[in-house]
């Protein structure tokens, strides 16, 4: 009888220790592509949850991956997150968004999207008439301001009168920016002439198709062209025009660039999570748009193309890359 009153004991002293503890949060995160914004999202992210204590391998694991630019890799991942039994899905760039949202379909599981530029045209928003709609997903929108990009090129020359863009029609967010990029260029009596480049593999090929048709080069949040960026560089260097992209983490493959903080919209999405982890609804929380867009210059690279930033851009400027080393504005 005392060896199974000691026996039962032991039991309860164990049941009593493994009630206090909990497993640790699983959150998968997925981007579409390996590149400086994408990778500096995905950061931001975990960095936010390290903040609030989330420490890795105690409090919380990740589980990474990248689609490698194809929509069918980007579903088999979703499905390994699902069937690891994951507690929230952050998906960087729209097709992994759209993947994860068709995965987690009417389940609880929490999907928060980053990087997306058009989230209601992604089908990304939830739609309350739906019942089996994505009620479990929210996020942040880097939609760029596409017209004021167009204006900035032209404004760093008389000479620019046709814009080359190289753009994955692919890519439901390219799409919908070089549309916009089409329509600002008209708006100002400029020409855009578009190369497509349907793997990052291709890139090369539609930039230099541009040589000798365009006066300067733009580059959206395309994520299958910024992933294979120096490509386009390089047709920026060979014809001597200014290249300008729309994302600050790829200043050194371009002329310039415009945008905001991909660190800082990581950020944003760890914060989303925290946010539903204290008892929000993925549905109520609106969709986020960043802001703070900067202009960046690289003077190394001017210098190259033997360009000179008119003194009206670079008064705006936040930074300077001149000599490999960034100077912000504050900065002697």
């Amino acid at each position: 009888m005392k060896r199974n009153a000691l026996l039962i004991m032991i039991g309860l002293l164990v049941c009593v220790a493994l009630v206090g503890v909990s497993a640790p949060l699983k959150v998968g995160i997925c981007k579409i592509v390996e590149h400086p914004a994408l990778d500096a999202v995905e950061q931001g992210a975990i960095d936010a949850l390290t903040a609030a204590g989330y420490e890795d391998g105690v409090d919380v694991e990740y589980l990474l991956a990248s689609a490698q630019g194809d929509y069918t890799v980007a579903i088999s991942i979703a499905q390994n997150f699902r069937a690891q039994g994951v507690d929230f899905v952050v998906a960087i760039a729209t097709a992994t968004a759209q993947a994860a949202a068709e995965v987690f379909r009417g389940t609880d599981v929490p999907v928060i999207y980053a990087a997306i530029t058009d989230p209601v045209g992604a089908l990304l928003v939830p739609d309350a008439t739906d019942p089996s709609g994505n009620e479990n997903i929210t996020g942040v929108s880097d939609m760029i301001n596409v017209a004021d990009d167009i204006r900035l090129l032209q404004e760093l020359s008389d000479e620019i009168d046709s814009i080359g863009i190289v753009y994955n029609p692919g890519e439901a967010n390219s799409v919908v920016l070089t549309d916009m990029a089409r329509e600002a260029a008209e708006a100002l009596g400029l020409s855009l002439i578009a190369a497509s480049a349907d793997t990052s593999a291709n890139v090369p090929i539609a930039a230099q198709s541009l040589i000798g048709r365009v006066d300067a080069l733009y580059v959206t949040t395309d994520n299958t062209v910024v992933s294979a960026i120096d490509s386009v560089l390089a047709v920026s260097r060979e014809a001597k025009i200014p290249f300008l992209v729309a994302d600050p983490t790829s200043l050194a493959s371009a002329t310039l660039a415009v945008g905001f903080d991909y660190y800082d919209l990581g950020l944003t999405a760890g914060d989303l999570v925290l946010r539903i982890l204290d008892g929000a609804r993925p549905n109520e929380i609106p969709v986020t748009f960043v802001s703070g867009a900067g202009i960046h210059l690289n003077v190394d690279e001017a210098i190259l193309i033997e360009f000179e930033f008119p003194a009206s851009v670079v008064e705006r400027a936040s930074s300077v890359l001149y000599g490999g080393v960034s100077f912000t504005k504050n900065e002697e």
